[in-house]
């Protein structure tokens, strides 16, 4: 193993890139559920629904494989790496004595604006409107030190999931218990209901009516997610979990622990094993009994997932085997983009027409297939330029001029 180096100051930071091309498969392999068949509404009638009749072993198996090690955790990175972007870019602002709070807000308005066109116009399960918002209010914190960043990731995450583990255990009277199942039931008929209608949308529908469905589930989602209420600390209390992480991706920056491991192994040790003995625990708990386990397990798990990146990278196999990684990480805004329009011609029905024809085994293959499609583009694409498609645009337009964009030749 070589020791853990620094990183210098001009130096970028190699690790995040392969982290944030984690990530990006991470979240594939969750999407693909949405893109393939009306995830969104059957998620919301339990654990059986109508598709299943159609389901193999192998599909269950897939299903809680990635219930166990991918569902929520890869979003939670991305959060993390959002909040350690932050930083990074208000250091950089420093160091050449740029005013950085106007660039971040211009650089989340784009952001907002690409998000909003990304979900009504292309997939309605966009998340970069949700990080837009939550980067307005995630700059208030930004001249607070590490451990009150640290405090706060906690305190705030405590305060959204010690509620609903608590009433998870709570005792219920036997005709609480009948009112509940009678309301239940009624929720998910109509939610069986829906999934039926984006069914037939989005598997056999016309471009128009593709398009009338998209803004239906589009402005469901942001309703659930608090977005579309008048009161701003709803969507706030809906996005605890991933604000959180981005506080928390926030005080890693600031504590500068990927930028010299080394003098934070303690830490990076005990974060490793939480996450093994009861990250991974408490995410299989998840799956065999309640679902107030993933609260829990998730972001330990993702912190096992993101100390191995760390551990592993100082090994040279571990560096040639992670390394492709980053550049799907260098350009994840582009990749994260073209899944939704990959995804959508695979499976809506002004593509290939696989819309709730394709069951969870061979859509993870068709995610995987993407995936490597797409690290092997990224690879390619950065030998002759310094940026992604979109990461350019965001750049031109969060700083007002365009940057070089193609390589220089030797």
């Amino acid at each position: 193993m070589q020791p853990l180096q620094p990183i210098q100051p001009h130096e970028r930071i190699e690790i995040i890139d392969i982290i944030r091309g984690i990530a990006i498969l991470g979240i594939l392999l969750v999407n693909i559920a949405h893109f393939s068949y009306p995830d969104l509404y059957l998620h919301m009638t339990g654990k059986d629904h109508f598709l299943m009749k159609d389901w193999h072993k192998l599909d269950f198996i897939i299903g809680d494989i990635l219930n166990i090690f991918v569902r929520m955790k890869f979003v939670m990175m991305f959060s993390f790496l959002f909040g350690f972007g932050m930083i990074i870019m208000m250091e950089n602002a420093q160091a050449k004595k740029r005013r950085f709070v106007p660039t971040y807000l211009r650089r989340l308005f784009v952001l907002l604006v690409i998000g909003i066109i990304h979900g009504f116009f292309i997939w309605d399960g966009d998340i970069l409107t949700q990080y837009a918002l939550l980067g307005f209010i995630l700059l208030l914190f930004r001249k607070c030190k590490p451990r009150t960043l640290v405090i706060f990731s906690i305190v705030f995450y405590l305060l959204f999931s010690l509620p609903s583990i608590q009433t998870s255990f709570q005792t219920i009277d036997p005709e609480q218990e009948q009112a509940m199942m009678q309301y239940q039931e009624e929720m998910a008929q109509m939610f069986n209901d829906k999934a039926k209608q984006a069914l037939q949308a989005y598997g056999n529908g016309t471009f128009t009516e593709i398009v009338k469905q998209r803004v239906h589930d589009r402005i469901y989602y942001m309703a659930i997610n608090g977005m579309l209420s008048t009161n701003p600390l709803l969507f706030f209390y809906a996005s605890i979990p991933m604000f959180s992480l981005l506080l928390l991706g926030a005080a890693f920056a600031k504590s500068k622990i990927f930028h010299d491991p080394s003098k934070h192994l303690r830490l990076l040790k005990t974060l490793w094993w939480l996450g093994l003995l009861i990250g991974l625990p408490a995410n299989i708990a998840y799956v065999l009994w309640n679902e107030d386990f993933l609260l829990l397990g998730a972001p330990l798990l993702m912190l096992f997932y993101v100390t191995s990146v760390v551990f592993l990278f100082h090994f040279q196999w571990g560096k040639r085997l992670l390394m492709p990684f980053s550049a799907v990480g260098r350009t994840a805004f582009t990749n994260y983009l073209m899944q939704s329009v990959i995804g959508t011609l695979i499976f809506y029905n002004y593509g290939l027409g696989l819309y709730g024809k394709v069951q969870p085994f061979v859509a993870v293959l068709i995610a995987l297939g993407i995936f490597i499609f797409q690290m092997f583009v990224s690879n390619i694409w950065l030998k002759q330029y310094r940026y992604g498609p979109f990461e350019w645009v965001w750049r031109t337009l969060t700083y007002g001029k365009r940057p070089s964009f193609r390589l220089k030749s030797s």
